[in-house]
């Protein structure tokens, strides 16, 4: 398994702990979530001497970026940076839009907004890709919804996170759907309930979920690793997890995370 640190997981971790935990696991790459308030060249020189490859870089924006001329200004930074990082891939989340007026508004100008995007990726050698999120106003999750925005958006690939399919329909049903466009893959566990629960949110398909360490949670994450096929499970992963209790050290997290994982 090629396992890639996502460096949001350790977001108040200084840089150089992000990537000696990440050697010290054995991960063979990372994905540079922002920038951790430094730049991209200085990213990319760490990375190099901690001998950890930059798999993809992501612009995270929770309010959304979708079109106004400022988000294609922020989208063009953070593709100079992926270029600046030599990171195969930029990831774009769809979250919903500031304002949303309803998911199929939001969805029509993720559309504008990946299409204009990819007029800029395409004459770069980074790889533009979105994923489905999963938070109950989220516009772009089950199968349908990603395949709407995909097949309007020619070269636009996903990044696939199954726990976040899984708040709107059966997480293995919507990856056979989506296969043919992933190139990168996002873990993570919930606990799951009808009913609400400690720390739980309401999702779209009516249940409740809280995180959960990978492993301890009710996503069937090793069935859907095992009908991969082998050209799919030598896309890095990134482990969207950490321990939730914070009982452990964040390299002990990280070494049982990974652990579990390598075993499927």
């Amino acid at each position: 398994m090629n396992i890639c640190m996502m460096s949001l997981m350790l977001a108040d971790r200084p840089v150089q702990e992000i990537l000696a935990i990440a050697a010290r696991c054995g991960m063979g790459a990372i994905d540079w979530i922002g920038l951790h308030g430094t730049t991209a060249k200085v990213l990319k020189k760490m990375s190099r001497d901690a001998g950890i490859p930059i798999a993809a870089h992501t612009l995270y924006r929770s309010d959304g970026v979708y079109g106004d001329p400022e988000d294609m200004d922020t989208f063009r930074v953070a593709l100079d940076a992926a270029c600046e990082m030599e990171a195969p891939v930029l990831m774009v989340p769809p979250f919903a839009t500031r304002d949303q007026i309803s998911p199929a508004d939001d969805r029509a100008r993720y559309i504008d907004f990946y299409g204009k995007a990819m007029q800029f990726s395409r004459k770069t050698p980074v790889q533009l890709t979105m994923e489905s999120t999963g938070f109950l106003n989220s516009p772009i999750t089950s199968a349908a919804e990603c395949l709407e925005v995909l097949r309007a958006v020619p070269g636009l690939k996903l990044t696939f996170d199954f726990g976040n399919a899984a708040t709107v329909e059966d997480p293995i049903d919507s990856f056979l759907q989506l296969r043919s466009y992933i190139v990168h893959w996002h873990f993570k566990d919930w606990y799951i309930s009808d009913a609400a629960f400690e720390h739980s949110d309401l999702k779209r398909c009516g249940g409740y979920f809280a995180d959960a360490m990978i492993g301890d949670g009710d996503l069937p994450l090793q069935r859907f690793w095992s009908i991969l096929t082998p050209a799919e499970k030598t896309l890095w992963v990134n482990p969207e997890t950490r321990d939730y209790s914070n009982t452990m050290t964040p390299l002990a997290a990280f070494q049982e995370i990974c652990r579990r994982m390598r075993a499927w």
